[in-house]
């Protein structure tokens, strides 16, 4: 059986503990960048605890989005996307402000999500509650808190929940 050599103290107080104690600023960035999207403004925080000063920082930053490994209109585009298929569009503006995203982008997203609103509305109430058609009050105001909580419209909630046959 093989056995891995043991480690000194010291081994850890110099970085080259576990887990990338050791790693740059700028490879740190391309590892969390090579699991999923993230904005400038989440990168960044992620980022901060580990450089030595805001002008590294800055200068990682800069390297990233040079190189294209970070972007924020794709980060906008893979956030719209998935989330799409769960929330409504209030609920992603709202996820996307707290990015420091650009206005115009994000707006443009949403124009693009206010588009499809009611067929995605239409989904998501579809498999909460199998289509069944509420029967008292306390279901239509069950199933309207369901869906205005998933940030969908109360236009397209009313209209989904009173004629869900309709298309």
């Amino acid at each position: 059986m093989l056995r891995r050599p043991h480690r000194q103290m010291s081994d850890f107080s110099q970085g080259q503990g576990r887990r990338g104690q050791g790693r740059s600023l700028l490879a740190r960035g391309i590892a969390y960048l090579s699991r999923r999207e993230y904005s400038e403004y989440e990168l960044r925080k992620k980022l901060a605890p580990h450089a030595d000063s805001p002008d590294e920082l800055d200068t990682v930053m800069a390297r990233l989005k040079k190189e294209n490994w970070q972007s924020d209109s794709r980060f906008l585009q893979a956030t719209t996307n998935v989330s799409a298929q769960k929330w409504g569009a209030v609920r992603i503006a709202a996820k996307l402000r707290q990015h420091k995203l650009a206005e115009e982008e994000v707006n443009a997203a949403l124009q693009s999500l206010n588009d499809t609103e009611y067929a995605r509305a239409k989904v998501v109430w579809e498999k909460k509650f199998k289509g069944q058609v509420y029967s008292t009050p306390q279901e239509y105001a069950r199933q309207t808190r369901f869906l205005l909580s998933r940030g969908f419209s109360a236009d397209i909630v009313r209209k989904i929940i009173r004629s869900p046959s309709e298309d």
